[in-house]
C-alpha cells in the first residue's frame, strides 16, 4: 500500500542508477531477432527543414566502435534462459516514438514480463514519463513505474530505446545502464532502433567476458567515452532471445 503523500519526483539516468542504494527493477535477457528487419522509415530531416543542426552531429557516433561489437554470441549464453518477445513490440514501439523521432528525440520504454520456470516471457512494454535529446533519454517519477511492476508482479526483461539519427549501436551511455541490467540478471537485452536507418532494430547485450566486467569497472567521468579496443557487446542474434508471432503484448503509456 503506498502512501497518500506524494513522494518527491526522481529523475536518474534513463533507467538505470549506479549509485542509487537499491536497484528499482529487475532486468532479463534478449540477443537474437529471429527475423529480418522491416525497412526504415523515411522521415523527414528537421536539421534540414530548419536549416540548423544538432549538438549531437559533432561528436561521431558517440564513441562507436566495431571492435566494440562481435557478431555472435558468447558461449556463456548457452547457460541462459530463453526469453520470448513478441515481434509486435518493434514496429510498435517505432510508431510510439515516430513524433520524438521527426524532431531528433530520443524515446525510451521497459520491456517487462515472467518469469515462467524455464523460459521468460515479455507481456507488457512500458513507456514511462521521460525527457529526452538527441542522443540521451532519462527517465521521470521512478516511483511510478516501481507501483506498476509491484502490483503486476511483472519483471523488467528489457529495455529498448531509439537512436534519432544514429544507426544500430550501443553507445557509451546504452553500454553503462545496460551494465546495471545485465549486473542483476544476465538475461537482460537491450533493444535499439532506428527508424532512419537499415538495419532499423538491433537486440544487443554485454559479452561476459570481457565486456560487463570492463563496463562495471569503467571510471570514466564523461557520459560519451571510449572504452578498451575488445569485444564489449554482442548482436546475439542466435543467443537466447527468440521473437515471436501472435504474442499477446500490453502497452502502457505513463507519459
Amino acid at each position: 500500500m503506498f502512501s497518500s503523500t506524494k513522494p518527491p519526483a526522481v529523475t536518474s539516468s534513463i533507467l538505470f542508477e549506479p549509485g542509487y542504494p537499491q536497484p528499482l527493477y529487475p532486468p532479463n535477457l534478449f540477443p537474437r531477432p529471429s527475423a529480418q528487419p522491416p525497412p526504415p522509415v523515411d522521415y523527414p530531416n528537421p536539421a534540414q527543414r530548419h536549416g540548423h543542426h544538432h549538438h549531437h552531429n559533432s561528436r561521431p557516433h558517440l564513441f562507436r566502435s566495431e571492435s566494440d561489437r562481435i557478431p555472435r554470441p558468447t558461449s556463456s549464453s548457452r547457460d541462459l534462459k530463453h526469453v520470448n518477445l513478441p515481434r509486435e513490440c518493434l514496429p510498435r514501439f517505432i510508431a510510439i516514438a515516430k513524433v520524438n523521432t521527426m524532431i531528433n528525440r530520443e524515446t525510451c520504454g521497459l520491456l517487462l514480463g515472467k518469469d515462467k520456470g524455464h523460459k521468460f516471457v515479455v507481456t507488457t512494454m512500458l513507456i514511462p514519463k521521460q525527457h529526452s535529446t538527441s542522443d540521451t533519454c532519462t527517465m521521470d517519477e521512478e516511483e511510478l513505474v516501481l507501483r506498476f511492476t509491484e502490483e503486476r508482479n511483472l519483471i523488467t526483461l528489457g529495455w529498448i530505446h531509439t537512436h534519432p539519427t544514429q544507426t544500430c549501436f550501443m553507445s557509451s551511455v546504452d553500454l553503462h545502464t545496460h551494465s546495471g541490467f545485465q549486473r542483476m540478471l544476465p538475461e537482460s537485452f537491450a533493444v535499439v532502433c532506428a527508424p532512419r536507418h537499415n538495419p532499423n532494430f538491433g537486440i544487443f547485450r554485454l559479452t561476459d567476458p570481457p565486456g560487463l566486467q570492463t563496463i562495471l569497472t569503467c571510471t570514466a567521468k564523461e557520459a560519451f567515452h571510449p572504452h578498451p579496443d575488445q569485444p564489449i557487446y554482442t548482436d546475439a542474434d542466435k543467443g537466447h532471445v527468440q521473437m515471436k508471432e501472435g504474442m499477446s503484448l500490453e502497452i502502457v503509456d505513463l507519459r
